[in-house]
């Protein structure tokens, strides 16, 4: 007969297998989502850190937020570093939210994909997310301040679908780069219908990505890029010019004043 493992150590189990996927694909890469469901902003930028992960758990330890992930990630978290029962509610309550949690935590990096959908202003319960995202498994809220941080994970689809739609856009860089570099999700037509929007946050490799739009006058990406180019510098030098005349009036008004008051000292001799 097999030997039954005690829900405490199936919990502590899963949070370390689970803790190298989460460091690769979250804390260690950024993540840029646009969709149409986003109202209140162009874009969010996903910026998770390590001591999110003990509330995707769902546990509760004395240790800090960042420890009990450390001791995930190297594998020495032990079943006395955390208790099953969560402040406010009894054990049974408790394990029913955390037996869903850990159900959904595999199912964390699989939800910027283009079959995910996104909702703005989530609510769920007294849970409220700037945005969530569901692929239908499973939905994770995010609160951005401004970046987005994971703030709760929720098993199955919570979605309100005349809300949500999908993803138009996913981009991703590592963590230590200043531009996203790489295009998860996103058409080369749908880059060029936002690129003034994302023009800073890109690297070149993405610029390349931009495909001729039928509706434009261009003939190429390049084209393109060489027009915005060109544009850039020219309100660059605009800007430059008007400075330089400020700068002269300025000089000129400050000289008139100086030889006004020269002659009128002069007079008065």
């Amino acid at each position: 007969m097999a030997e039954q493992i005690s829900f405490k150590t199936r919990v502590k189990d899963i949070a370390i297998s689970i803790a190298r996927d989460y460091y690769s694909y979250f804390v260690c890469r950024d993540y840029l989502l646009i969709s149409d469901a986003f109202k209140r902003a162009p874009y969010y930028i996903v910026r998770a850190e390590k001591d999110n992960y003990l509330h995707l758990v769902g546990v509760s330890t004395k240790l800090s937020a960042t420890a009990f992930f450390d001791k995930c990630l190297d594998g020495t978290l032990d079943e006395s570093d955390f208790e099953i029962t969560t402040h406010g509610h009894d054990e049974k309550h408790s394990k029913g939210s955390i037996r869903r949690k850990i159900k959904s935590l595999p199912l964390i990096t699989g939800l910027f994909t283009d079959s995910s959908l996104v909702e703005e202003n989530f609510k769920k319960n007294t849970v409220l997310c700037t945005f969530a995202s569901s692929d239908g498994s499973c939905t994770l809220g995010f609160i951005a301040t401004p970046d987005a941080r994971p703030k709760t994970l929720l098993v199955g689809d919570e979605l309100d679908h005349t809300k949500a739609k999908s993803l138009k856009i996913v981009l991703s860089k590592a963590r230590d780069n200043d531009k996203f570099s790489a295009v998860i999700v996103g058409t080369d037509n749908d880059l060029a219908s936002v690129y003034d929007s994302i023009k800073d946050l890109i690297n070149e490799d993405i610029y390349k990505r931009i495909a001729y739009d039928t509706t434009s006058k261009h003939s190429s990406a390049e084209e393109l890029i060489a027009e915005k180019y060109e544009e850039n510098v020219k309100r660059q030098s605009d800007s430059l010019h008007d400075r330089l005349e400020v700068g002269k009036k300025k000089s000129d008004e400050q000289y008139t004043k100086h030889v006004s008051g020269y002659d009128t000292k002069g007079l008065n001799r």
